[in-house]
């Protein structure tokens, strides 16, 4: 584990349920909260779910690596991300982010993963799931891809080798913005069908040899709100810190609606590549 950075341990981090959403408003959220941590020096962990299915592309993703014609007839929405990395087909899930200042969410990109997701893992640790940090040795054929949940980079999470959390990140000059996935199931028939992948047993047996949904370890159905408590205890575990649960600001909310408009529900944005 690493070290706490001083200025981290103890503090009041901020939490916020935004709720279910339209595609485009979760990210405009994401990007005025990180707008926001210019300014202020408190982290924010935030939780939000999905209106619809939604396929979320990767900022430096191509279009031309899924199938943007299967997502409007299976009526899935879609949206490119600000953060890096694969798609992602968000369905059945909790979906997080942390927005804080670098000074208090590690200098280095890779830092800060590690710290998040061991995190991560305290909080699935609170449903009896032993989760670990994905080490430095990509596998070579996941690494092509274009489906997030089949390769997990550095210091995401696995469970009996299979990934469960899929994260991304940006950053602006002070601040940090990583959200991710956390699925509670995933089909694997509907990952076949957007994202362009030959439909065999060999594709479906790699999509279940790789990726996974807390459900198949846990054999329950999970709440969400249970889950929402178990990683919400996980952050205050390993960053020894405690919560103020708030409601979005009308400043925040302001900057949300003009991203809304004038960038993620924009042609220009969601074919940039």
């Amino acid at each position: 584990m690493q070290p706490i950075c001083a200025s981290i341990e103890g503090m009041v981090w901020k939490l916020l349920d935004t709720g279910i959403r339209h595609a485009a408003w979760n990210m405009a959220i994401d990007e005025a909260l990180l707008q926001m941590a210019e300014i202020e020096q408190i982290p924010i962990l935030r939780f939000y779910g999905w209106e619809a299915p939604t396929l979320s592309l990767g900022y430096f993703q191509s279009v031309d690596e899924v199938d943007l014609e299967a997502c409007e007839r299976a009526g899935f929405d879609w949206i490119r991300r600000p953060t890096g990395g694969r798609a992602v087909l968000h369905d059945r899930e909790l979906t997080y982010s942390v927005i804080g200042p670098i000074a208090l969410l590690a200098e280095s990109v890779e830092k800060s993963y590690e710290m998040l997701s061991e995190a991560l893992a305290w909080g699935l640790r609170e449903l009896g799931l032993q989760a670990q940090l994905t080490p430095r040795h990509p596998d070579a054929r996941a690494e092509k891809n274009p489906v997030c949940f089949v390769a997990p980079a550095y210091a995401e999470l696995t469970i009996q080798g299979k990934k469960v959390i899929g994260s991304a990140q940006m950053r602006t000059k002070h601040a940090v913005l990583q959200h991710g996935s956390i699925p509670l199931t995933l089909d694997y028939e509907k990952l076949v069908h957007v994202f362009k992948l030959k439909r065999s047993e060999d594709t479906l047996r790699l999509l279940r040899a790789k990726s996974a949904g807390l459900e198949e370890f846990l054999s329950r159905a999970l709440p969400l709100e249970e889950l929402k408590r178990a990683i919400q205890k996980g952050f205050e575990h390993r960053f020894d810190l405690e919560f103020e649960p708030i409601a979005l600001s009308e400043h925040v909310a302001e900057r949300a609606c003009t991203l809304f408009a004038e960038k993620y529900s924009t042609r220009a944005w969601n074919f940039l590549r």
